[in-house]
C-alpha cells in the first residue's frame, strides 16, 4: 500500500488530537482519517443522534493554531445533494480563493436547520449549544466570531442565514446561496409559488400542526433582521447572498425580497442575481467559490479600505455636502417600480 507509513502517522496524529481534547457524551464517538477528511460524530440529547459530519483540513494543519471554522450547511435534499462541496473546497484552496481552515459539513436530514415548535428536534440549540463548542475543542480552530462563519445553500442558505441573524455575536460572515425563504413578513401572505415544494404536512412538523404563524415568524430571517437591524449592523457579520434568476423554485421571489429588507434596514450585505443560474445544476460549484471568497475577503482575511481612493472620497464627500446631501451611505428605501 502506498504512502502507508505517512498515512499511520496521519492517524496517530488525529488520534493524539483527540486524546488531548478528551470525550465525553457530546463529543465524538468515533473518527476517521482519509487524506485531510475527518469523518466524526456527535452524540446529543437535542436532535437524532449521533450527528455525522466531515472535517476538512487544510494542508499543513499539524502545524496551524487558531484556523477559522467554516460550517458548510448543506440543503434540504440532504447531505447527498452535497456531494460537490468537497471538491469544491480542494478548489478553492488550490486557487487561494478560501483561505486555509477547518470546513465542516454536519448532516441533519431535512431539520430546516431549526428548533421544532413540538420540541422534537433541536438542530438551532444543537448547533450552538453543542455542536460548534464541540467543534471548536477538537479541532485547531479559533473561538471568536472573526474566525467562524457559514455558508449554505437552499434549506442551508435558509439556516444559515437564520443562525446569523439570530447570533451574529457568535459569526464573522455568513453566504448564503438559493435560500429557500419566502418574500413575506406574514406566514398567510406566502403564495403557493413559493411553497409548492413544502407540503403542508412538512410544515407542520417544523412549526407546529396547525402551523403557530407566530413561530414561523419568529423564525423568519425577514422578521429576524427587522427585529435586530441595529445589532447585526453593529456587529458588522459580512453578509453573502446569491441566487440564480432562472431558480426552478422561484427563491429569487424570496432572496430579492431579504435584500430589499436589508436594503431599507440599513444592512450592509453583497448581492448577486447569477444570469442563468438555477437551484442546482453546474452553476452552483463555481457559485460556492465565489461565496468563499467573500468570507475571505470579508471575514477570514480582512483587508483595509483603500487607500487610493481617500482622497477621492474626500473630494466626493466635499460634493455632497456643498449640496445638501448627506455623505453617510445611507440606503434609501427603493422607490416604486410600477408606475
Amino acid at each position: 500500500m502506498k504512502n502507508t507509513r505517512r498515512e499511520a502517522i496521519y492517524l496517530a496524529g488525529l488520534a493524539g488530537l483527540m486524546a488531548i481534547h478528551g470525550t465525553s457524551a457530546a463529543q465524538s464517538s468515533a473518527m476517521t482519517a482519509n487524506g485531510t477528511e475527518v469523518k466524526g460524530q456527535l452524540n446529543s440529547g437535542l436532535v437524532p443522534s449521533p450527528v455525522a459530519y466531515t472535517a476538512m483540513l487544510p494542508l499543513g494543519y499539524e502545524n496551524a493554531q487558531d484556523l477559522p471554522l467554516l460550517l458548510a450547511l448543506h440543503g434540504g435534499d440532504g447531505i447527498g445533494g452535497f456531494a460537490f462541496i468537497q471538491a469544491t473546497v480542494q478548489a478553492a484552496w488550490a486557487s487561494g480563493e478560501l483561505a486555509p481552515c477547518v470546513v465542516v459539513i454536519p448532516n441533519s436530514g431535512r431539520s430546516f436547520w431549526l428548533d421544532w415548535r413540538d420540541g422534537t428536534q433541536k438542530w438551532e440549540t444543537f448547533m450552538i449549544k453543542e455542536f460548534i463548542p464541540h467543534l471548536r475543542t477538537t479541532f485547531k480552530v479559533g473561538k471568536t466570531a472573526s474566525k467562524t462563519a457559514l455558508i449554505g445553500h437552499s434549506m442551508g442558505g435558509l439556516g444559515g442565514l437564520r443562525l446569523a441573524f439570530k447570533y451574529p455575536d457568535q459569526f464573522g460572515g455568513v453566504a448564503a446561496l438559493e435560500s429557500a425563504i419566502e418574500p413575506a413578513f406574514n406566514y398567510a401572505d406566502i403564495h403557493v409559488r413559493n411553497s409548492f415544494f413544502r407540503p403542508p404536512a412538512l410544515m407542520e412538523s417544523f412549526f407546529g400542526k396547525p402551523v403557530d404563524t407566530a413561530y414561523w415568524e419568529a423564525n423568519n430571517p425577514a422578521n429576524i433582521l427587522v427585529a435586530r437591524a441595529a445589532q447585526i449592523q453593529a456587529s458588522g457579520l459580512q453578509i453573502y447572498l446569491d441566487v440564480g434568476d432562472r431558480d426552478i423554485l422561484n427563491t429569487f421571489d424570496g432572496v430579492e425580497f431579504l435584500h430589499r429588507v436589508m436594503w431599507d434596514h440599513g444592512v450592509d450585505h453583497e448581492y448577486r442575481v447569477v444570469r442563468g443560474g438555477d437551484h442546482w445544476g453546474r452553476t452552483v460549484p463555481p457559485r460556492f467559490r465565489d461565496g468563499m471568497r467573500f468570507l475571505t475577503r470579508q471575514v477570514f482575511a480582512t483587508q483595509d479600505e483603500d487607500s487610493s481612493q481617500l482622497a477621492n472620497r474626500e473630494r466626493i464627500n466635499q460634493m455632497k455636502k456643498a449640496t445638501g446631501v448627506d455623505p453617510a451611505p445611507l440606503h434609501l428605501p427603493f422607490p416604486r417600480t410600477r408606475p
